[in-house]
């Protein structure tokens, strides 16, 4: 019953690069379904997307691009200097359904201090196989890594805890951010909440490139043995 009681006040950061017509239409959805404040991170995107496009939304752009990983690092640091003690992120491409947002501030609430990470089935058949192959070896090396089961090592759809910047603290700037922050988290023993979420693929152009991110993952595995 405590936990039920905990109270959250929580921010959405939103990270997009090129996706001005999916990270609008994305906002709109959020907004007509919680009240809760928006931060939208620009990684420097050349699309047009600009700070006209955002009413009632916290904006802010990187001059060029960073990686996705730099553009979380900093929604994640202005929820916190802004007096925010949770950070709920997802992607801006379409891939999380905003109607799960009510489940995982749910989950964070009944697991304070949580990392509260979104889980979908590795092996739907709408997830391309790629990604399927990717996602499952990376999550068993992560789980072998640090020790904590790593049901999905990819996935964007978060609940930060901000009261330790640590968690979020890393060399990673691109997509291998989301997995270094397991070494973190590992690090600092917060728990890891797995709240299991829908798998959505459509006509989206993905930024990842499969073998350059695959040989960053395996730089990051070296990388976290001196963290």
């Amino acid at each position: 019953m405590r936990s039920s009681l905990t109270k959250l006040n929580p921010v959405i950061v939103i990270p997009v690069y090129n996706g001005r017509d999916s990270v609008l239409r994305l906002v709109q959805q959020i907004k007509s379904m919680v009240d809760y404040s928006i931060i939208v991170i620009d990684d420097g995107s050349i699309d047009g997307t600009g700070s006209d496009d955002f009413v009632d939304v916290a904006y802010l752009k990187h001059p060029e691009n960073r990686g996705k990983g730099a553009a979380l690092k900093t929604g994640l640091n202005l929820a916190k200097e802004a007096g925010f003690n949770n950070a709920l992120t997802l992607d801006a491409d379409g891939q999380h359904d905003p109607n799960e947002i009510s489940n995982i501030l749910t989950a964070a609430r009944e697991h304070p201090g949580a990392l509260v990470v979104g889980t979908r089935n590795l092996i739907a058949k709408s997830m391309p196989f790629h990604r399927k192959l990717s996602n499952n070896i990376t999550s068993l090396i992560l789980s072998l890594r640090t020790s904590h089961r790593v049901r999905d090592s990819q996935v964007g759809y978060r609940c930060y805890p901000l009261s330790d910047s640590r968690l979020w603290d890393s060399i990673e700037d691109g997509f291998q951010f989301e997995s270094a922050v397991f070494f973190n988290a590992a690090k600092l023993r917060i728990l890891l909440v797995w709240q299991p979420i829908p798998v959505i693929y459509g006509s989206e152009e993905s930024h990842m490139h499969l073998l350059k991110d695959t040989l960053r993952f395996i730089r990051t595995i070296f990388r976290s043995f001196k963290w």
